[in-house]
């Protein structure tokens, strides 16, 4: 396995991450072991608008086979590791963990998409409340089912709490995101009609 270690950022096999969040991303990666063979690369990048993580496609191994394709998530490094609202500037662990089993989430549904429905999937997901919904749900459902029910009810019980995030954002995730006892029916096996966008 190629291991190597330059500027703080870690290489183990085909997955790229920064040293400062490695305990969290190999604790998320070990739940999916159907992304072994995927290529991602977890850096940190800058957001237009109030969103702290984001999972998407590399956009120059799009056109090829599938198979082929990279993936990236974006982390906005001020909002995990130089937070203020914490002594240490980092946000829990488990917090974290939950948030990057949904991006896995995300990349896990992409991964079988071809080209053309991929470049669908981002217009519907820019115009269209309804299908973000649909999206959100499918991550969370897919990162439930690969064991992660804990954290991601600690992430929303974090994302929900008015002592780090406005109210509007709150809201917002109540409109967009499955909900708390959602996710814990999940973990009891509870048969729900969770909505699936088409293909």
């Amino acid at each position: 396995m190629l291991f190597l270690r330059l500027n703080l950022a870690m290489r183990i096999g085909n997955k790229i991450y920064p040293n400062e969040l490695r305990s969290e991303i190999e604790k998320a990666l070990s739940y999916y072991p159907d992304l072994v063979e995927t290529p991602i690369k977890f850096r940190w990048g800058r957001f237009a608008r109030r969103s702290f993580m984001l999972a998407q496609p590399i956009v120059s191994t799009m056109f090829g086979h599938k198979e082929n394709r990279h993936y990236q998530i974006i982390m906005k490094k001020r909002f995990f590791i130089k937070n203020k609202q914490f002594a240490n500037g980092k946000l829990p662990f488990d917090v974290i963990v939950g948030w990057l089993g949904h991006e896995l989430g995300h990349s896990l549904d992409y991964r079988d998409r071809s080209t053309w429905n991929l470049a669908w999937f981002g217009v519907k997901y820019y115009f269209s409340d309804s299908f973000i919904k649909k999206a959100e749900i499918t991550a969370d459902r897919n990162a439930a089912e690969h064991g992660l029910i804990k954290e991601l009810t600690q992430a929303m019980e974090f994302s929900n709490n008015d002592t780090y995030f406005p109210k509007s954002y709150i809201q917002k995730l109540k409109h967009l995101y499955p909900s708390i006892s959602q996710i814990r029916n999940w973990a009891k096996g509870t048969k729900l009609l969770i909505p699936r966008y088409s293909s």
